[in-house]
This record gives C-alpha cells, sequence and structure tokens, in this order.
C-alpha cells in the first residue's frame, strides 16, 4: 500500500482508496465501505479525471475535452456543474468545506484528500493461462474472426457516421406551445405566442422563413390527424389542477367543435379515435377511447402518443404535480401498463419514428438540460441527439424527421416589501420556487428543482434584510415552522416522509412516516398541525390534517386543489376547488364544505383578521398583469388590492405562485419564463 505523488498514478490495475470509498480504476465501479455505490457517466469521469492528478488543479477547458467530444453541441458550464454537484453528492461532499474535491472559481477542480494505491488481493487477481500449442483449424478459425470483426467494426464506423442536423425553423422571440407536422409529413402547424401577443396556430415549411397565422386564438394544438383534424385546447389559469376544454376542428377551417372538458392533453389515432388524459377526483387517467379507463396516477400524466399502427400508447407519468421528473410507461393490445424506463430528473416530448420498435423521448437523467433519447420496447435506452439548450419533441414524420423546440426556461422570483418603491429580483438559479415566507416577512424559503438544483434538488433560505441566501440542504421547500427555528422540507425521491431542517445550529430531523405520498404541506398557526395534499398508494389525492408526530385524516373528498389559505386560529381552511370554486373546509374530519360567494373563481393566498381573504383572479392562463384583491368572507364585499407584474415580460408566459407574510407587507411571486425555437432534426452523413 503506497500513498500517491502529485503525479498520481495511471496504473489500470490499482484500487484508489481515499477516505470511506475505493475506486476501481479498470472498472470504474466506486466502493463505500465495500458497498457499491451507483456512479456512472459524467460524474464518474470527472471523479477519475481528479484521481489521476491528485493535488493538481484540472482546468474546467480539459476536463470539457475529457467529457465531451469536440462535435458535440452542449452548454458545458452547466453540464460540468451538474456533474460535479453530482459527484459530490455520491461522496458526500460540500463546496463550502471541501473534504475530497476543492472548487477553484471559473478555473477548476482540484482532488484534495490523500489516495491509497493499493494492488488488487490474489483472488481478484486474473489467471494467468498456460501456454499450448494451437491447432491449424484453431488459427484458421482465429483469422476468420479477426476479419469478421474488422468488417464488423467498418460497418459500424460507416453506420456511426450518420449524424442529425438541426434546421431552424421559426425567428421570433416568444413560447411554443405545441407543434405537429401536417398530414403530408412536411407542412409544420404549431401554436406560439409572439412577442407578447396572443397564443395563436402558425403554419409553416422548413423551405421558408415565413409563419401564416390560422387563427384560433387562445388554444393550443395538441394533435393533428390523418385527415387533417386538429385538436385543440384552451385553457385559463387553474389549468394546472383541472385541465381545459377539449375541441376538434378541420386544418382547412371551420369553427371548433368541442369534445370533452377537465383534460390535460389528447393524441389522435391512425383511425380517428382520441386518446385523452382527464382530470378527475384527485386523479389523471388515461382514457382510450374516450370513456373507456386505462390507467390513473395521483400524479399528473403527459406526452400521450398512439402508436401509428394504433397497437400501443405511450406517454409520461410524473409522480409530483408541477414536477417534471418522471417515468416513460407504455400501454400494450392487453391494455396492461408497463414502465419502459427507470424515473427521469426531467422528461417531456414523445414520438413513434417510422421503425415502430422503439419510441424517441427529450428527456435527461442527472438534470442536465434535455436532450433526445430512443428507448426499445424491452426498456433499453441510448442517446440519439443533443444540442446546446434544452430540447423537447414535438413530432417526427413519416420519412424519420424529427421536430423539437429548443427551448429556455426559467422560473424567476420577485418581491414587494412595503416601502419599497421597485420590486426586487430575487431569482437565485434557474429555477427559483418560493415555498414559504415568515410570519414577519423577513425570510424567504425558496428551492430550486431545475438543472443547477442538482438531482436531488436544493432548499434555500433567504434574508431580506441583508439579501443573504443560504443553502440549507436537499429536497423541496415545503414551508417555515411559526417559531422560525425550522424549514420543513419533501425529498423528490422519498415522498413518504418529511424532515425537518433547522435555520440555525442543529441536525436534521426525520418526521416519521405515515402510509402516505405527500404533494406538499403548510404549518398551521400553532405550528403543531400540518395541512398536507397527499394519498394512500394507489388512491386520489386528498387534503388532510396531521400532528408533527400523529397520525393523519383526511378533511376533503378526493380533491386537486390550487390554492390553500389557513384562518388564523385554524379552524377552517380555504381553498379553490377543480370546478373552480372556493371552498370552506372545517379542519375536522368529516366536515362539509361551505360555498365561498363569489362571482369569479377566486384563488386563496392569505386569511387575515376580520375573516379577510387575500385572492387571486383566475383569468386566462397567460394572463398578466395579475390582480389580488381582498375579499370579506361574511359580506362578500371584494376590495381590488394590488395587480402584479414582472419588470420585464418577455417570454413570461404566466404568474405561477404568490405568497404573503401574515402581516400582508411583504409579498414574494414567481413567473415563468419561456423562449422558444422550432427545428427540423433530419439525418446527415458526416
Amino acid at each position: 500500500m503506497s500513498t500517491l505523488s502529485a503525479n498520481g498514478t495511471r496504473n489500470a490495475h490499482r484500487i484508489l482508496r481515499f477516505g470511506v470509498f475505493e475506486l476501481d480504476v479498470r472498472t470504474g465501479e466506486l466502493r463505500k465501505h465495500g458497498i457499491k455505490l451507483r456512479l456512472q457517466g459524467k460524474p464518474l469521469q470527472v471523479l477519475q479525471a481528479l484521481v489521476e492528478r491528485p493535488g493538481e488543479v484540472v482546468t474546467r477547458e480539459a476536463l470539457q475535452h475529457r467529457l465531451w467530444s469536440s462535435n458535440v453541441f452542449v452548454d458545458f458550464d452547466n453540464g460540468l456543474n451538474t456533474a460535479a454537484n453530482r459527484l459530490r453528492i455520491a461522496l458526500g461532499d460540500s463546496a463550502e468545506n471541501p473534504r475530497y474535491i476543492e472548487t477553484l472559481a471559473r478555473v477548476g477542480f482540484r482532488f484534495i484528500a490523500p489516495i491509497e494505491a493499493v494492488e488488487p488481493t490474489a483472488s481478484a487477481a486474473e489467471p494467468r493461462p498456460q501456454p499450448r500449442r494451437l491447432s491449424l483449424t484453431t488459427i484458421i478459425l482465429s483469422m476468420v474472426l479477426v476479419l469478421a470483426t474488422i468488417g464488423t467494426f467498418l460497418t459500424f464506423r460507416r453506420g456511426s457516421d450518420v449524424g442529425f442536423q438541426f434546421r431552424q425553423v421559426t425567428f421570433r422571440r416568444g413560447q411554443i406551445w405545441g407543434a405537429r407536422f401536417a398530414p403530408d409529413g412536411r407542412a409544420i402547424l404549431y401554436t406560439a405566442n409572439w412577442d407578447e401577443g396572443p397564443r395563436r396556430l402558425f403554419l409553416t415549411n422548413p423551405v421558408s422563413p415565413e409563419s401564416r397565422p390560422l387563427g384560433f386564438d387562445g388554444s393550443r394544438l395538441v394533435s393533428v390527424s390523418r385527415t387533417g383534424e386538429l385538436a385543440l385546447m384552451s385553457f385559463d389559469g387553474a389549468a394546472p389542477i383541472t385541465g381545459g376544454e377539449l375541441s376538434r376542428v378541420r386544418m382547412n377551417g371551420g369553427a371548433p367543435s368541442p369534445v370533452e372538458r377537465n383534460i390535460m392533453t389528447a393524441d389522435w389515432s391512425a383511425d380517428g379515435r382520441l386518446a385523452i388524459v382527464r382530470a378527475i377526483d384527485g386523479v389523471n387517467q388515461l382514457e382510450f377511447p374516450v370513456g373507456s379507463v386505462i390507467h390513473k396516477t395521483s400524479g399528473w400524466i403527459s406526452s400521450v402518443r398512439v402508436s401509428p399502427r394504433g397497437d400501443r400508447i405511450a406517454f409520461i407519468e410524473h409522480p409530483v404535480r408541477h414536477d417534471n421528473r418522471g417515468t416513460v410507461k407504455l400501454v400494450d393490445t392487453t391494455r396492461t401498463v408497463r414502465s419502459l424506463s427507470e424515473e427521469w430528473a426531467d422528461a417531456g416530448g414523445i414520438a413513434w419514428p417510422p421503425s415502430q420498435d422503439e419510441i424517441w423521448v427529450t428527456a435527461s437523467r442527472d438534470n442536465t438540460p434535455k436532450s433526445l433519447w430512443a428507448i426499445t420496447l424491452s426498456g433499453k435506452a441510448r442517446p440519439v441527439a443533443q444540442n446546446a439548450g434544452v430540447l423537447t419533441l414535438r413530432d417526427i414524420a413519416p420519412n424519420g424527421t424529427a421536430l423539437v423546440s429548443r427551448d429556455t426556461a426559467r422560473l424567476e422570483m420577485a418581491g414587494v416589501r412595503e416601502g419599497d418603491v421597485s420590486q426586487r429580483d430575487l431569482s437565485w438559479l434557474d429555477w427559483s420556487r418560493v415555498a414559504d415566507v415568515s410570519i414577519d416577512g423577513r425570510l424567504v424559503l425558496f428551492d430550486e428543482s431545475g438543472v443547477a438544483g442538482g438531482p436531488q434538488y436544493s432548499v434555500y433560505l433567504r434574508r431580506l434584510d441583508d439579501d443573504s441566501t443560504t443553502q440549507l440542504g436537499d429536497g423541496l421547500g415545503m414551508g417555515l415552522s411559526p417559531d422560525g427555528k425550522y424549514a420543513l422540507t419533501l425529498s423528490p425521491r422519498d415522498r413518504s416522509r418529511f424532515r425537518l431542517l433547522a435555520l440555525g445550529e442543529g441536525k436534521p430531523i426525520d418526521l416519521p412516516s405515515t402510509g402516505l405520498e405527500y404533494q406538499w404541506a403548510r404549518y398551521f398557526p400553532d405550528g403543531q398541525r400540518l395541512l398536507a395534499l397527499a394519498n394512500e398508494p394507489g388512491k386520489p389525492l386528498r387534503l388532510y390534517v396531521q400532528s408533527l408526530d400523529g397520525k393523519p385524516f383526511p378533511i376533503t373528498p378526493p380533491a386537486v386543489v390550487r390554492n390553500v389559505a389557513i384562518s388564523p386560529d385554524g379552524t377552517r381552511v380555504a381553498l379553490m376547488s377543480a370546478d373552480r370554486q372556493l371552498l370552506i373546509y372545517p379542519t375536522v374530519a368529516g366536515g362539509k364544505a361551505q360555498l365561498g360567494s363569489t362571482s369569479e373563481p377566486l384563488a386563496p393566498l392569505l386569511w387575515t383578521e376580520g375573516d379577510w381573504l387575500f385572492v387571486q383572479h383566475v383569468g386566462a392562463y397567460t394572463q398578466i398583469p395579475t390582480r389580488i384583491s381582498r375579499l370579506n368572507l361574511a359580506t362578500g364585499e371584494l376590495q381590488p388590492w394590488r395587480e402584479l407584474r414582472p419588470r420585464d415580460a418577455v417570454g413570461v408566459n404566466a404568474i405561477t405562485k404568490v405568497m404573503l407574510s401574515q402581516d400582508a407587507r411583504t409579498m414574494i411571486f414567481n413567473y415563468r419564463r419561456v423562449l422558444s425555437e422550432l427545428f427540423v432534426v433530419e439525418r446527415s452523413s458526416r
């Protein structure tokens, strides 16, 4: 056993030991206390590069060349940062107080822990073969195998010489909402809102940079049938929980005919039937044909695609509402649903290639930007194409040409405090979601669940007085305890229990498992109970009340809710239901709902003394500005209070969340900004 010098070692037969870890350089296996860890791909390559040169700085440029070939187009900085973050998570390391990997800002990384090179034990060594004479037959067979191997290699080289060419077809600034090839496989139909204009249907062709508007303002294209019939959806601000209205119309004109309500997405089959996803009673359910239920989930379903032969349906199931983490699933002729993949960190966009022996999907395994993958019907995944930015697969033509959008998506966060002359930009990384505001309005709990947040996501605390931000740990932020000591969090990988993270000194506290699968939770004013949206395994979502260490009980029937507000005394909860009604529930089991007296959809934000409820007006999904009012529950009086609009509204498609401090003097809100470009992706020989 020996300690490595600064020059490292390149002995491929050695085991490298550092701390409680051992790395087999030859096999790439990393073990902790002898137990194999799951570390592959880019994070493993970063580790291998660093331990080859312990104590030396390995530059970002050197790692870029090692991790990606020169003909790959990718956001190298984000990709490298994500790989380094995943490696630190595997090693239990910290960028602030590193034990293994030191970061040199904008320069590179250095492995700082002592490394011991250990020779494999004799039992692990490969046996030395005894020399023997080879017969003439063996020699001839060996030569044949060598020639066959060379032929296979050359064939593979020729096959792999086929790449993909990305050709841009839209050039304006805004968001692509949906896109499909027309029945001829060449023309392209897409929905977009350009330059802060309305969402509208357009027709274009890859050979022309011009797009012709077709109308249908406010609708989104979801599918095109073989006979040229369009499936369109219209929706308002309650769409994430209620879905929208599905209509059908001929491509060459006419008025859309309503088909169904509360629909999340849909797709045409080759014989003109519709597969739909319906939001109902706390679940998303897949139906094909309409009315025939195949599958239900308490999460949500996206990207439904019927195979051209009509014998299979592919879709993505996401376990957590408003989160893109998900699994590709397949329905066959027996109506059996099975998973084709492990859970992707980010998944959205499915289509069937002409061969129909695999499914193409845009997804990411480790919170890097989504790229194009192919998954065989047996579940084997392979990368197909990538490009700088986040890709979303929209369609594949009969000749194999793919239609993708390249999207720049951010969830931004802003705040307004009493006395401020303007908004404060509080965005931290790329997906800054506000989770809670302290009672006095000085602390903001938020999380990062985008590319920069890492595979386990990250929870942060923002102090508005000194504008400082502290990372508390992994997970999703749920709420701040009323006493200001803890942050309630939930892991995206284990939704069966909550964790308390101390805002000051103190160790994390895991709350007991209750048998529920949680979506989110809020503290009651007493700090001893939680209000949670959750479900029993395999059952619909409901609102539950539970003590921090006690048994939960439901207070609503199966339901998905958009917003909640808890009364100051903790005896009632206001919510907006899936049918856009304002309901008041008592916080006891079996209580009856009271209908709020409103003439329009209102989403509750904050309940204050005197039975005043701060509410958000739920208008069009893309309505900006959004209006906030005060509603008196006793009299029904509605007082306008404030309008919210981002300072820069270009590309902003929705104000997704508004949170107020208990004294209503601090307001934090989120808005989603998406800018898209549409491309056709064609095979090309390099």
